[in-house]
């Protein structure tokens, strides 16, 4: 009786469909990043793997199937219309795969140092849920404008957010891009999530940092915007990226709302 009253009193769910893409880059010579789209769920990930040889693409797969097999019907039945017992269930899943993997790189000394960047999306009724941690990106297309939604767990972005007065040297510090926040290692601070409100039309972008920081926000929105499906959006931002020099892996995954 519950679970009915809750789909009743539920607002409707907006229709949406998602695309990704995912590619090695002109630099790297393996892909470390991973992507899953779980179209039952209404979930998207994207994880950027970090290690020695191999291992970041450990990290990241691994970390996929554990969400993966997170979220079962008991959960997902109990995120449905409740925002807290949905933010408990995504940090409680990211605190689970950061365990499993530093678990796993205790174990064995080719995995050891492995890791990765984590963003998460899941959509329940008309509410965008995200949790994320490190410098995987969530963006969300709205009302003519490109917002980024999570804030990057880096060494620059903690520099300036407890001292303001030193952005200049925030930005030319050599260790301005090492993240703070990863799967793998003990988090100074929980995972970072946030919910908002979606609209029809709205257009989200989940990426690895090998996309954006190849591409300014201008470049991200015209083509989200004017792309005719996810997997075209996915496809023209990957190839603009290896076109600015595809200095890392780079992986896109759009929602179309």
């Amino acid at each position: 009786m519950l679970n009915f009253l809750k789909k009743l009193l539920s607002p409707p769910t907006i229709p949406s469909t998602s695309g990704g893409l995912s590619d090695v880059g002109r630099v790297r010579k393996n892909n470390e990043d991973s992507f899953a789209i779980f179209e039952e769920k209404k979930m998207c990930v994207v994880a950027d793997g970090m290690g020695g040889h191999k291992a970041g693409e450990v990290a990241s797969r691994t970390t996929i199937e554990i969400i993966r097999h997170h979220f079962s019907r008991t959960i997902l039945s109990a995120m449905q219309g409740n925002p807290e017992e949905t933010k408990y269930a995504m940090i409680s899943c990211f605190e689970k795969a950061n365990t499993t993997i530093m678990d796993l790189a205790a174990e064995d000394p080719d995995l050891h140092g492995m890791g990765c960047t984590l963003v998460m999306t899941f959509i329940d009724g008309n509410i965008l849920h995200v949790c994320h941690v490190g410098d995987a990106r969530c963006y969300l297309a709205s009302d003519g404008v490109l917002k980024q939604i999570t804030t990057d767990h880096t060494a620059q972005v903690e520099m300036k957010k407890e001292y303001p007065d030193t952005a200049d040297m925030a930005d030319q510090l050599q260790t301005r891009h090492v993240v703070t926040r990863v799967i793998g290692y003990s988090f100074p601070e929980p995972p970072e999530y946030n919910a908002l409100d979606l609209h029809e039309g709205d257009r989200i972008l989940l990426c690895s940092d090998g996309l954006w920081s190849m591409l300014d926000e201008q470049q991200i929105y015209t083509t989200i915007i004017e792309a005719d499906s996810p997997e075209k959006a996915a496809e023209e931002l990957v190839a603009m990226a290896n076109e600015a020099g595809g200095s890392d892996n780079i992986t896109a995954l759009l929602t179309f709302c």
